[in-house]
């Protein structure tokens, strides 16, 4: 089999996954292989394969194209079987040009939450602005970064600014130029932080 869209459909529920790839028999082995794992990208779809079992999972060519039309069906796709809204589907977001999802606030915010208590990190941290010593409470990055971006302590990617708060709260050394071993940071966009747990 060649390039395409696909979906793997919950036969309990009727909820869908929309894919594509340019070798659908690979794909379809990667994602029952990782399912059967419990090793699956995608949370939610590997909740529902645990739960129902693989004899409920289906999975089915949706149509063969070609490479250049690929991004374009897997959205069309994705939006005629809703399969980005949780009640229709397992798809987190659509597909952009470089056919990595693309994420809306409330899907980054989601997916922020559930990673800090996955990786059982931290639930809660706070900023404390280091000229007014007034502290900011928050239990997700996304939160926290647009909180700097808005009120100006950071400028660039959201995507950079979430990064950099993660690797300053779990006490992780950064080169700072100074040295080759690098240093943990005490302050990060102006901010004292602290974790709450």
């Amino acid at each position: 089999m060649g390039c395409g869209i696909y979906k793997i459909e919950n036969l309990h529920d009727k909820k869908i996954y929309v894919g594509s790839s340019i070798n659908i028999e690979n794909r379809k082995y990667k994602h029952f292989w990782m399912l059967e794992r419990n090793k699956h990208d995608n949370a939610h779809l590997q909740y529902s394969y645990n739960k129902f079992g693989k004899e409920f999972f289906d999975f089915q060519i949706l149509e063969e194209c070609s490479l250049d039309t690929l991004i374009e069906k897997e959205n069309f796709y994705i939006n005629y079987y809703k399969s980005n809204n949780d009640n229709h589907g397992y798809n987190l977001a659509v597909v952009n040009e470089f056919r990595r999802n693309t994420y809306n606030d409330e899907v980054k915010l989601k997916l922020s939450k559930y990673n800090i208590n996955k990786n059982g990190n931290f639930n809660k941290f706070s900023l404390t602005n280091i000229k007014t010593d007034v502290e900011y409470i928050f239990d997700n990055l996304v939160e926290a970064a647009n909180y700097l971006l808005i009120n100006g302590f950071a400028k660039g990617k959201p995507s950079y600014i979430r990064m950099r708060l993660s690797t300053s709260l779990r006490g992780k050394k950064v080169n700072n130029g100074k040295n080759n071993n690098g240093s943990i940071r005490k302050t990060c966009y102006k901010h004292k932080f602290k974790l709450i747990n």
